[in-house]
């Protein structure tokens, strides 16, 4: 387990990994759920594949504090960054994204949510600083990180943090681990 600021002033960050298609954002909209349910303060953002006809077009945004929505990223953008077959609609990654990190960070909430820390998201410069103002703050935070990936904001934090890699044979156990964890950090 790793310790709280007020215990040998550690991170109270959660950071999940794993390859596409393992349950990643499953978990995390369950812990969403979950606190919600209880009652407690869950802000940050949750992305999501959006398919038209069967097939992948894109990715949406939603901050979690207001549930506004919007285009992460789309394949029939011209404007924007690209990664991959895709453009990164950075007006809506700053508008929603940015201000429902940047909210959750200064205001009062009992957990951050950021899914995902991606390349996509990563083409923003705000987005990269105020990531790294939410894993450096005081909240209890739960991010999931693209597999394999390396950025230094993320970097900085790892060793302070608790890195969890998600596979289809231990997300139950994970999840089960996660709710122990924030529970403890969020006094329930």
């Amino acid at each position: 387990m790793v310790p709280t600021r007020g215990e040998s002033g550690g991170l109270k960050v959660i950071l999940l990994t794993g390859l596409p298609g393992v349950g990643k954002t499953t978990i995390i909209n369950r812990l969403c759920t979950h606190y919600s349910t209880l009652g407690r303060g869950v802000q940050g953002i949750t992305t999501r594949e959006f398919r038209e006809k069967g097939q992948r077009v894109g990715f949406k945004i939603t901050d979690l504090a207001t549930g506004e929505e919007g285009w992460l990223a789309r394949k029939d953008s011209a404007a924007g960054p690209r990664v991959g077959s895709y453009h990164v609609v950075s007006e809506d990654l700053e508008r929603i994204g940015v201000g429902a990190l940047e909210r959750a960070s200064k205001g009062p909430t009992d957990i951050v949510v950021v899914d995902e820390i991606g390349p996509m998201e990563m083409t923003s410069m705000s987005f990269r600083n105020t990531v790294s103002k939410v894993l450096n703050g005081d909240h209890a935070t739960v991010a999931t990180v693209k597999f394999g990936s390396h950025y230094p904001e993320v970097d900085r934090i790892r060793e302070g943090s608790m890195l969890q890699e998600i596979t289809k044979d231990n997300r139950e156990e994970i999840y089960r681990m996660l709710i122990e964890q924030i529970d403890d950090w969020i006094g329930l």
